[in-house]
C-alpha cells in the first residue's frame, strides 16, 4: 500500500537543501539585480545544485552548480525553486523521515 511517502520529486527552495542533496531548478523567483545575479551564476532551469557546506552560524551555504562553487546567503537561496532528486544515501534517507 503506498502512503504520502512515496519517492516522488518534492517542490522545495534552494536553501530547503541539506547538505550533501542535489535538487535541480524549477525557476528564480526574484527580479531585477537580484534575479539577473542569479542567473549569471548558473542557476537556470533544470540546472543540478548540490549543497556541499554551510558556514558555522548556518549561513551562507555552499552550493555546487556545473562544476563551481557557490556561496549563496539563505535570503537569495529562498527564493530559487527546486525539485528535490531522491535520496540515494540510507544515512541521509533517515534523517529525513
Amino acid at each position: 500500500m503506498k502512503g504520502n511517502h512515496d519517492h516522488e520529486p518534492k517542490a522545495a527552495t534552494l536553501s530547503d537543501l541539506r547538505l550533501g542533496q542535489t535538487g535541480v531548478i524549477g525557476s528564480v523567483n526574484a527580479t531585477g539585480m537580484v534575479r539577473n545575479r542569479l542567473l549569471d551564476l548558473g542557476l537556470l532551469h533544470g540546472t543540478r545544485v548540490t549543497a556541499v557546506r554551510r558556514a558555522p552560524l548556518g549561513d551562507p551555504t555552499a552550493y555546487k552548480v556545473r562544476g563551481a562553487t557557490l556561496a549563496l546567503r539563505h535570503e537569495d537561496a529562498s527564493v530559487v525553486a527546486v525539485t528535490l532528486e531522491p535520496v540515494s544515501d540510507p544515512e541521509v534517507e533517515a534523517e529525513q523521515c
